[in-house]
């Protein structure tokens, strides 16, 4: 009994070892030395649609992030404002952190090479009941080798074609 016990723990401690970790992703780095992020959004212009008894206005869009370079990351947040191209005024706004990209998408990763698709909506109202004006988007990742990457895109929103 005792020699089949000292032989089980060291198999045992061999199998543990070599074993992977449950629930941890850990990235293999590539010789890359910083991510390539490219932020773009879809549909562009993006169609307005306007609420006829509030006159409040109501897009939809998708934020697609991707990495060109090979290696991944962590996206940070991504941030969404409406401005009125009249005044400069920020009218709307849209907030998500890595909880909300969990939640909302399933993850706040991005892998190497590959791509996050982020949908979005935002409401708002101008003074003269408007529907066009400006969407900014904001992206910011911490790719595997620690760099903090921002991009940003400005799109059109414009009423639909009747």
């Amino acid at each position: 009994m005792n020699r089949l016990l000292r032989l089980h723990v060291p198999v045992a401690l061999a199998a543990a070892l070599l074993a992977p970790a449950c629930g941890q992703d850990t990235p293999t780095l590539s010789d890359v030395a910083r991510a390539i992020v490219q932020v773009t959004v879809a549909p562009n212009p993006v169609p307005a649609s306007q609420n006829s008894l509030t006159g409040a206005v109501s897009i939809g869009y998708k934020v697609t992030i991707a990495e060109l370079a090979g290696l991944g990351g962590e996206v940070l947040f991504v941030s969404s404002q409406v401005f009125d191209p009249e005044t400069g005024l920020l009218v709307g706004i849209s907030y998500f952190d890595g909880v909300n990209l969990v939640v909302f998408v399933g993850s706040k990763r991005v892998e190497p090479a590959g791509t996050l698709v982020v949908p979005k909506t935002i409401s708002y109202l101008l003074p003269d009941l408007r529907t066009s004006a400006l969407l900014a988007v904001t992206v910011q990742v911490r790719d595997d080798r620690d760099n903090l990457i921002n991009q940003s895109v400005l799109v059109k929103v414009e009423q639909p074609p009747q």
